[in-house]
């Protein structure tokens, strides 16, 4: 492994909530309730409270499927984490980063031109563009399928045991998981706040250094996750993803008024706005089930969600 990364994670830093599922500590859905079920489409789902340390809603959500581009979400916390690289170190596009996305949809990261980390981290969440983090692997001296092994090998540090990376994209059908595990990979990229602070944007304008050095040439991405714009939550973070085997897929953090901070996760639906409409479905379903309530009579002593601090509200 390059020098330039910090040392692994301590086997304590294990979110309570990851416990929680790799030792059957978490607590079931609650019986208030059970008796109605949403009307979800995705053949795989988890809804976990943050807060609560609770599942409130599940479907499948232990069956190991491709996770597409929710790879990227993990792949930008050991990045953030090890990486000992400043986010405005710029780095020139390769002919090895184009060919680590063959396959994958159109890129406005050429190669030649030169992107700060800092842009790179924003055209990988935000955009999802599958150029990204081959750059970003390649600039902390690895390639995509080193960077691919060290996230499945902190996947491990952190009890997520159905985990596997093959690379950082998400183009290979070897990147599995569960619904579940993403979810807990969600809550502990949401605690780092630049990240965070990336999956909150709607928009985000890029600066590319063209060959020559003398000039420059910004352009505008938008998120592909279409929930930034509600009323009725705000988005903490997310990332989508898609390929044709593990279809449409989405790993969500909400901050609701009604139920605080909520962790979704949507694998294998059919279509493109199919992913989205289950969530606020599911919302729909927690509201009229009066979930707070429910949480109240079931609250175990002692139980908290992990975190070093509150997270901020997202940059709406």
């Amino acid at each position: 492994m390059c020098k330039i990364f910090a040392a692994a994670a301590q086997a304590g830093r294990i979110s309570a909530l990851a416990a929680g599922v790799t030792t059957g500590l978490l607590m079931p859905i609650s019986h208030a309730f059970a008796a109605s079920q949403p009307d979800i489409k995705s053949p795989s789902v988890v809804v976990l409270s943050w807060d609560q340390g609770k599942i409130l809603y599940e479907r499948n959500a232990d069956e190991v499927r491709p996770i597409a581009s929710l790879s990227k979400m993990f792949a930008s916390l050991v990045i953030d984490d090890e990486c000992k690289i400043d986010w405005n170190t710029l780095h020139e596009m390769s002919p090895e980063n184009r060919e680590a996305a063959r396959g994958g949809d159109s890129s406005k990261l050429k190669t030649g031109w030169k992107f700060s980390i800092e842009d790179l981290m924003h055209a990988a969440l935000m955009r999802s563009d599958n150029r990204a983090f081959p750059a970003l692997a390649e600039a902390c001296g690895m390639t995509p399928v080193q960077l691919g092994e060290r996230m499945t090998s902190r996947a491990r540090e952190l009890g997520l045991a159905k985990t596997v990376f093959s690379e950082p994209t998400g183009l290979s059908p070897s990147n599995v998981s569960t619904a579940h595990e993403v979810a807990l990979m969600l809550q502990e990229v949401t605690k780092r706040p630049r990240l965070q602070a990336i999956m909150a944007k709607r928009s985000y304008w890029m600066t590319a250094h063209l060959p020559g050095g003398k000039r420059t040439q910004r352009y505008e991405i938008r998120n592909t996750d279409r929930l930034l714009q509600s009323r009725d939550f705000s988005v903490i973070g997310g990332k989508t993803g898609f390929t044709n085997l593990a279809r449409y897929c989405l790993a969500i953090a909400l901050r609701t008024a009604e139920h605080g901070d909520l962790g979704m996760v949507l694998m294998g639906a059919e279509g493109k706005l199919t992913r989205f409409a289950d969530v606020r479905r599911i919302y729909q379903w927690l509201k009229k089930n009066n979930t707070v309530a429910a949480l109240n009579q079931i609250k175990q002593p002692n139980e908290s969600r992990s975190s070093d601090a509150p997270l901020k509200d997202a940059s709406l």
